[in-house]
């Protein structure tokens, strides 16, 4: 059976990673060139606007780079008024990234429309089908990751840019609260990268019957 092959898994994994790479994102800022933004730029972008404010040393660690290559990330963003520079109030010695009003609406409309294509693509698909994509993805991350907390950290992460009325992120929330243990789940510890929370988010945007959530 091929369920039971782990080398066509491995393909059919690394196929569906480079249809939601390529086709809905490297794609889609070739289409959108007036956003003048590299995906270096925009996994940048995206890391930082997920977290608010981070150092540059927080950003090369979670996009796996270099420091001087976050330092000139940072700078390129800058210059395009897309993040902005203050003194952290923990340390006057380091420097605290944040996103603008544009780099965040950037981020956003980036989004939107990959969100749109993956729409798209699940109304093509019967509501079982859709249904058995997401609790497949939702099992394969848990498993992938040994952490059961991964995906209210993803739901947050979802939240964190297009705030919507998800009442999955609504029932996380309120448990934490009456538990008072907030989760300590961290992309970072995982070995993700930025993007690797982003893309995932595209797909736990829709509920189990492909409707929006």
């Amino acid at each position: 059976m091929r369920e039971e092959c782990s080398s066509f898994a491995e393909k059919l994994t690394g196929l569906f990673s480079d249809i939601v790479y390529k086709t809905m994102t490297v794609q889609l800022l070739r289409e959108l060139d007036e956003l003048d933004v590299t995906l270096s730029q925009l996994q940048a972008l995206t890391f930082i606007a997920e977290r608010r404010r981070c150092s540059v040393g927080a950003i090369a660690e979670g996009l796996g780079v270099t420091h001087p290559a976050a330092v000139k990330l940072v700078d390129k963003l800058a210059r395009k008024e897309l993040v902005t520079r203050s003194v952290a109030e923990s340390d006057h010695r380091q420097a605290e990234i944040s996103v603008t009003e544009a780099g965040r609406e950037l981020v956003a409309q980036v989004r939107r429309e990959r969100t749109q294509r993956l729409e798209e693509v699940l109304d093509r698909m019967e509501p079982r089908e859709r249904h058995a994509l997401i609790d497949g993805l939702q099992a394969f991350v848990t498993a992938a990751l040994q952490n059961e907390g991964c995906l209210d950290a993803l739901c947050a992460s979802c939240q964190a840019l297009l705030p919507t009325d998800c009442n999955d992120f609504r029932l996380i929330t309120e448990e934490q609260v009456r538990s008072s243990t907030p989760g300590t789940f961290s992309w970072r510890e995982a070995g993700l990268e930025a993007g690797a929370s982003s893309e995932a988010s595209m797909t736990a945007g829709r509920g189990p019957d492909g409707g929006r959530r």
